[in-house]
């Protein structure tokens, strides 16, 4: 007889139907069934409705015990139906942004806006093919595991996005390319030599691969998109268990929200004045503001005659410009309002700049185009790339001027406080970040103190006996 053969007991002679391993085994609780997969599914019946789990399970204990705990809701009151009320994702998303929305610049909005359509709601693929769409989703399916398998599609998907953007391929006739990278001497202009196209026919005709942009040298690509993407899902869905639409945050992966910023650049006085130098004559005077003011771009930009005093030698940062330069926002935040003291040599430049370049009325803008329009950020890009490469700082980058401006003050005594007021950071967290640059400022604390007190006889080093006159002699 086969183990799959109907039996007949010999006391009762009834028979029964054979059992199967994947057969599903109901109960008081509920049913258990065993996949093809190994794994271990459960449902359950309410008042003729099925209520299948959200995910499937290890063991048959995990199963039984997730009956329990849906059992045990319902004798407490607290089970809430699955099927009603179900709120989807991305739904939740928009809703939550726009609670939010007025107390943000709209940078920071549509930044959010980009992360939640590009990589929290979108239909995401691996390179192995596998897809996952989280927007689709209703909050009660959203589990860690699925969290964690949205993260591992979404993290690839941004190192590949993140991989064209740092990388360019190089023009040019690909033989000359190729004979450069091999250290030929090739003129970067004219015609390509004959026996330099043959040598790279024979080497087999290679394309110009990708290289890494100068300014993008130590980038890790991706990581910063995965790291956001993951910390604006984790606080949307910490603010559905505050709103008792979730009951736990699925979001559980440790680091998955942290960032190590690119180091980010500094310039020495001497570079900031030959930057300004290489810019051109209507736009030199911002880098030299912009380093030891450690204005932002838009704020810096945004300023008109009516925000600066001479006299008092300061700024007022009261609004920010888009960077498509199409219009005037508010800060970044209400820590960003301000007022900002500028050195006596920087409120001079300033002063001979306005008389210059800045159009007449209180409302004319500071720094402006040649033609008098606002500078976006595209055009500030092109002229600033080839300032730094005049100086031979590829690297750079325009907010690297801030970052000097903020260094520059921890360097000459400031204080985080200090530093956080001047940048209008709202944390002190933030302007941390730029502290880092200035850590030899311990040592100039040392010098200082040594200044101060080298010259007093009653200070005498622990564990000698010298006299002031020994140590002098």
């Amino acid at each position: 007889m086969t183990a799959t053969a109907a039996t007949t007991t010999r006391r009762t002679g009834r028979t029964t139907a054979p059992r199967t391993p994947d057969r599903a085994r109901p109960s008081a609780l509920g049913t258990v069934r065993k996949r093809p997969s190994g794994r271990y599914s459960a449902s359950y019946r309410v008042d003729g409705r099925t209520y299948n789990a959200p995910r499937t399970f290890a063991t048959k204990q995990e199963a039984q015990g997730w009956l329990a705990t849906e059992r045990a809701d319902r004798l407490r009151g607290t089970w809430r139906d699955p099927h009603d009320g179900a709120v989807n994702l991305a739904a939740f998303l928009d809703d939550w942004l726009s609670s939010r929305a007025k107390h943000l610049a709209e940078r920071t909005v549509n930044s959010y806006r980009i992360t939640i359509d590009r990589w929290i709601c979108a239909r995401l693929v691996d390179a192995a093919g596998h897809a996952v769409e989280l927007g689709a989703l209703d909050l009660s399916q959203i589990t860690p595991a699925v969290v964690r398998k949205w993260y591992a599609v979404m993290a690839a998907a941004a190192t590949r996005a993140g991989l064209e953007r740092v990388t360019y391929v190089p023009q040019g006739h690909p033989a000359r390319l190729w004979a450069q990278d091999n250290g030929h001497d090739v003129a970067d202009t004219g015609q390509v030599p004959a026996a330099i196209k043959d040598a790279w026919r024979a080497a087999g005709s290679p394309l110009p691969a990708p290289r890494r942009r100068p300014s993008m040298v130590n980038v890790d690509p991706g990581s910063a998109t995965a790291a956001r993407a993951y910390a604006t899902l984790h606080a949307a869905l910490a603010d559905a268990v505050d709103d008792g639409l979730m009951d736990t945050n699925p979001c559980r992966l440790r680091g998955a929200s942290t960032h190590t910023p690119q180091e980010r650049g500094t310039c020495t006085p001497a570079e900031v004045v030959a930057l300004a130098h290489a810019m051109p004559a209507h736009l030199s005077a911002a880098v030299i503001v912009a380093a030891w003011s450690a204005l932002r771009y838009g704020e810096l930009f945004a300023l008109a005659r009516r925000h600066v005093d001479l006299a008092a030698g300061t700024v007022r940062v009261e609004r920010a410009l888009s960077e498509g330069a199409r219009k005037m926002n508010r800060t970044k935040t209400t820590g960003s309002v301000r007022t900002v003291h500028l050195p006596g040599f920087v409120v001079d430049v300033l002063r001979d700049h306005m008389a210059t370049y800045t159009a007449a009325g209180p409302d004319a803008l500071v720094f402006t185009t040649t033609q008098g329009r606002a500078v976006s950020t595209r055009t500030l890009s092109q002229i600033f790339n080839r300032a730094r490469t005049a100086i031979g700082r590829p690297e750079l980058h325009w907010h690297d001027l801030r970052h000097t401006g903020a260094t520059l003050a921890y360097r000459e005594g400031a204080s985080v406080k200090d530093v956080q007021r001047r940048l209008g950071h709202t944390t002190s967290r933030a302007a941390m970040i730029y502290a880092h640059a200035a850590d030899e400022s311990d040592a100039l604390i040392a010098q200082r103190l040594n200044d101060a007190w080298a010259d007093h006889d009653n200070i005498v080093p622990i564990g000698t006996a010298r006299t002031a006159q020994e140590r002098t002699a």
